[in-house]
């Protein structure tokens, strides 16, 4: 088992090697979906109303307009704000089970709105607990040890009930990948080429498990992710706030993400939550993390088999926005952008796209000047000053 573990980080492995190492992984997610458990506040239509987010629309428009959906028979049709409708496609088979135990929940409007907040929380173990290295509201990290090997571990959340007693681990299946599958992408065709993103300054999915309920033979719906990737030094958010890095150290970090960033966008990436919690160092590189807030024009598969973009096309932009996006044309997207104070332009509020590159402020000025000259407000006495200048 040591001696398989350590080929997780390999590029390139013969099939015979990946297949060696894949039945290892499999074993270890086994024995580790047992240890995941989690309470829910969500109802069984919030869950209902959420898969259909993971839908592929066919046109990405959609994704936006949708307001209401109906379940009839073995048909969803969704509707946009005034229940006009637009489409209909054949429910899946995760519906159909939420359905079947509902039958209430049939041929009746459901809003969009309605998925209520998710106050729920993770119930680790002590083991879990000594492990954590963060927990967020979808996502747990943990640090793991494959053999020798020591790893990253996210446990990323797409449907309200995984890990609870509703949905326990000997109800599910897995599809695990690695990055050994797949070449490295080199540009952004909307394809389905079999590539990952791979880039010095880009943190590695070394492995994503894909985790689907027993019955979806299909594999139409995707309930989350356990992605295996690199173990980084920290944040460098942490190194900004303790003024630990001099100006050489900064700009070097400035250049390196400056090269991360243009190169996922040349394969298609557009990350949308630049904020100085996700760079993260490894031996002193720079690494961008978190793709959970992005936008993706290639459509391709294999983005989402190895852990760094969701199905459904909420979570990707159309062809034809793609060719104004290369000309920097700011349109209306129907993508996911942060809302992170100081680090998106605010797409919600001011229409621009929420890949602000506010970081700087931060990486050019010590700590509490970049909060400044973002958000301290100034009074007449310094507004004069300034004009002036």
């Amino acid at each position: 088992m040591l001696t398989e573990f350590c080929l997780l980080s390999a590029l390139t492995l013969n099939s015979d090697e990946r297949e060696v190492l894949r039945d290892e992984i499999n074993e270890w997610v086994k024995l580790f979906l047992p240890k995941l458990e989690r309470e829910s506040t969500r109802s069984e239509k919030c869950r209902l109303i959420a898969s259909v987010e993971r839908y592929e629309f066919g046109d990405d428009w959609f994704a936006s307009r949708w307001q209401f959906c109906k379940f009839v028979g073995k048909t969803l049709i969704i509707f946009n704000n005034e229940r006009r409708k637009l489409r209909q496609f054949k429910i899946t088979s995760f519906q159909k089970k939420i359905l079947r135990r509902n039958p209430s929940l049939e041929n009746v409007f459901h809003g969009r709105s309605e998925i209520k907040e998710e106050n729920g929380f993770w119930k680790l173990n002590d083991e879990l607990e000594r492990k954590k290295i963060s927990e967020g509201g979808e996502a747990l990290i943990i640090l793991e040890k494959f053999g020798n090997f020591e790893a990253a571990t996210r446990i990323h959340i797409f449907d309200a009930f995984l890990f609870t007693t509703k949905l326990g681990a000997n109800e599910l299946k897995w599809k695990t990948h690695l990055i050994s599958d797949f070449e490295k992408a080199e540009d952004d065709n909307e394809d389905d080429k079999a590539v990952v993103p791979i880039h010095e300054n880009v943190v590695k999915n070394f492995a994503n498990v894909e985790l689907y309920q027993i019955g979806d033979d299909n594999e139409e719906d995707c309930l989350g992710w356990i992605t295996i990737l690199e173990k980084c030094d920290g944040n460098i958010r942490t190194q900004l706030k303790n003024e630990s890095l001099d100006l050489e150290e900064r700009k070097k970090i400035a250049i390196e993400l400056d090269e991360g960033f243009n190169y996922l966008f040349e394969v298609g990436i557009l990350h949308c939550d630049r904020k100085l919690e996700n760079f993260l160092m490894l031996g002193g590189v720079t690494k961008i993390c978190d793709f959970g807030l992005l936008f993706e024009t290639t459509g391709r598969r294999s983005y989402r088999e190895m852990g760094y973009c969701r199905r459904g096309n909420k979570f990707r932009d159309g062809s034809a926005l793609c060719k104004f996006l290369k000309l920097r044309i700011v349109l209306l997207f129907v993508f996911l952008v942060s809302g992170s104070p100081a680090f998106s332009d605010q797409n919600q509020l001011t229409g621009n796209i929420g890949y602000s590159s506010n970081y700087v402020h931060f990486l050019m000025c010590d700590w509490k000047t970049g909060w400044s000259l973002l958000y301290r407000p100034i009074d007449e006495t310094e507004r004069i000053k300034i004009i002036e200048v």
